[in-house]
């Protein structure tokens, strides 16, 4: 018998989404199909591939085994084919954090786009980090870079730095010491590091100085640091945040970067893209206009191809 490819396309689709019924609807085929395909390569291969705990649709030792072992694989023929088929590889769509686009990457991208007009690029929302869907975009900024199968450029480790609206800074620049700080409102983001513990990154910023937050500051909770940085733009306080979720109209008129201390978080940023797409002129146009943008914030690095 010759290997059953058909089946196993559906079943790294199921694999891929835990589900019959999503891997069906995925395909443009019917439940039961899906289902006799695998069937047809749980046979072939002599074990079992998947098993339920209830309604939960798990893998098998085996089926984990092979789905690791196939799914790079496929994922390459996928996207070598869609740029064929497309006669061009000038279309990109990149995934990443609705803040930076917003902050960092919109009020820059018509340069981009002066620079390479035959570069399509559109950008989608990275909902979750780690996510890494080929079928929803062709490359991303993340902080979670995958360990194998991805070309990795590291584009920058996160810093903040104290911002606040001009008019508060009017009343701090004359302080002796930036610990006074502490007199007035801090605007913090839970976000900030992986704990999610509030006030950390306040609580970190006084650790740079051997001293603890004083009890009688008050501190205002956020989520998000977007969130922290539209809270010091109306003068509601002093907002530790990273330059990039910053926009340079913003600080030009409306956050002002204090002359303190800065501290750096457990996160660093990275361009990255499938392997497949390693010497695309596209990719590497966007890699080379993404690191123009990060220039004077590190030296340019090469990228990493992980085995």
């Amino acid at each position: 018998m010759t290997i059953p490819f058909r089946a196993i396309h559906y079943f790294s689709e199921v694999a891929r989404l835990g589900s019959f019924s999503k891997a069906a609807e995925r395909l443009f085929v019917t439940q039961s199909a899906v289902s006799h395909q695998v069937k047809i390569l749980e046979e072939y291969l002599g074990h079992e591939l998947f098993v339920r705990r209830g309604r939960q649709l798990l893998l098998s030792a085996v089926g984990r085994s092979y789905y690791d072992k196939i799914n790079s694989p496929i994922e390459t023929i996928q996207l070598a084919t869609r740029g064929i088929k497309s006669g061009t590889d000038g279309r990109l769509r990149l995934a990443l954090f609705g803040s930076l686009a917003v902050k960092w990457l919109i009020p820059a991208i018509d340069e981009f786009r002066q620079r390479f007009p035959n570069v399509d690029l559109s950008l989608q929302i990275l909902t979750q980090d780690g996510d890494f869907d080929t079928a929803k975009a062709d490359c991303f900024i993340t902080t979670k870079p995958p360990k194998t199968g991805f070309v990795i450029w590291h584009l920058y480790d996160e810093t903040l730095r104290p911002y606040c609206a001009p008019a508060l800074w009017s009343e701090l620049r004359d302080l002796e010491d930036q610990t006074q700080i502490a007199n007035y409102p801090l605007l913090s983001a839970a976000s900030t590091f992986a704990s999610q513990e509030p006030g950390k990154d306040w609580q970190v910023w006084f650790e740079t100085f051997g001293s603890k937050i004083p009890a009688h500051t008050k501190i205002h909770h956020f989520s998000h640091l977007l969130l922290a940085s539209e809270a010091a733009k109306y003068g509601q306080g002093i907002a530790l945040l990273n330059e990039f979720m910053t926009t340079a109209r913003e600080r030009e008129s409306e956050l002002f970067e204090l002359p303190f201390n800065s501290i750096k978080t457990d996160d660093s940023f990275y361009f990255i893209y499938p392997e497949a797409y390693a010497r695309n002129p596209s990719h590497e146009a966007l890699t080379d206009w993404l690191i123009s943008l990060c220039k004077g914030h590190r030296a340019p690095v090469e990228p990493t191809y992980d085995d």
